[in-house]
């Protein structure tokens, strides 16, 4: 794994899951069979500019600065369709948690329901004449 599909996986952690510590970055990583150091992991975090914020759980955990996040969405969607109430956009596996919470935040009153797995994400709006004007925002990601 070259530096930059590192960078992303490093992001996609940390909006992920609740993490706290840079050394349970590099555990997460070597569960996913990537080598990386305490040391590597520091300047990758230094070099994301990913930030510690407030938890309810753990305190202060690793997030991303709300500029990262559309950063993260635009190099990860691939595709998208759209039929009748519904869309289904294909993603690099693994990036759907972001791409979904930024779609809530700007279309939650548009959308039935949302459904998210590894590398998809299908959404069924409540009026297709909505269908749209939220494919033409997730284009330009």
């Amino acid at each position: 794994m070259n530096k930059k599909e590192r960078l992303q996986v490093i992001k996609d952690l940390v909006v992920r899951y609740p993490i706290d510590t840079q050394e349970e970055i590099v555990e997460r990583l070597k569960e996913m069979g990537v080598h990386a150091t305490q040391a590597t992991v520091s300047r990758d975090i230094k070099e994301l500019g990913i930030i510690k914020v407030p938890s309810p759980e753990k305190g202060y955990i690793y997030g991303l600065p709300k500029s990262g996040l559309s950063k993260v969405q635009s190099r990860n969607v691939l595709s998208l369709a759209s039929m009748d109430k519904m869309m289904n956009i294909n993603l690099v596996p693994g990036s759907t948690a972001v791409v979904k919470r930024q779609i809530l935040e700007q279309f939650e009153e548009l959308i039935f329901s949302i459904i998210v797995d590894d590398d998809s994400i299908l959404i069924i709006v409540k009026d297709e004449a909505n269908l749209p004007r939220l494919e033409e925002t997730i284009r330009v990601w």
